[in-house]
């Protein structure tokens, strides 16, 4: 019935099936390693939400340092998606309140932007930076070609 079997020898135990295609990776049942870097137990280095706000804060202190009166006492916020509040030329990417002294970006809509003409880390983090830019060129008043003239003529 249960238990041994009468012969005394104990049934082989049944395997456990095993799902995905990382079926090796399995630690006895139970979720697979994430890295051994990192273990199961870090949040994942590379993850969009980190990788946003690493090239957010790479852009907004380009600008910072190039213009720390204006930007003194200004919040810097991120939000996953847009809210209606606030005012912006490009409401899906950013939002600006000037009483308020604010500029929020939106991650999800600048994350998914279509339109790169190659598609990859760099030029992501390139347009992460645009978007701060445009942000940043909206708050103070001032077009783009003129906020930072000769900064990228380099390029």
């Amino acid at each position: 019935m249960f238990g041994r079997s009468r012969s005394g020898r104990e049934r082989p135990a049944k395997p456990v099936p095993v799902q995905g295609s990382a079926a090796g990776r399995h630690r006895h049942g139970r979720r697979p390693i994430r890295s051994s870097l990192t273990g199961p137990s870090l949040p994942d280095p590379d993850a969009r939400v980190v990788r946003f706000e690493i090239d957010a804060r790479a852009a907004l202190e380009v600008l910072q340092a190039a213009f720390p009166e204006e930007l003194r006492g200004v919040r810097f916020a991120y939000a996953t998606a847009p809210n209606g509040l606030g005012e912006s030329a490009h409401p899906q990417f950013y939002a600006i309140d000037r009483r308020a002294r604010s500029i929020v970006l939106f991650r999800m809509p600048i994350q998914r932007a279509r339109g790169l003409h190659v598609d990859d880390e760099e030029h992501r983090a390139l347009f992460v930076g645009r978007c701060v830019y445009l942000a940043v060129c909206e708050y103070l008043g001032q077009d783009p070609r003129d906020l930072l003239p000769g900064r990228f003529d380099h390029f």
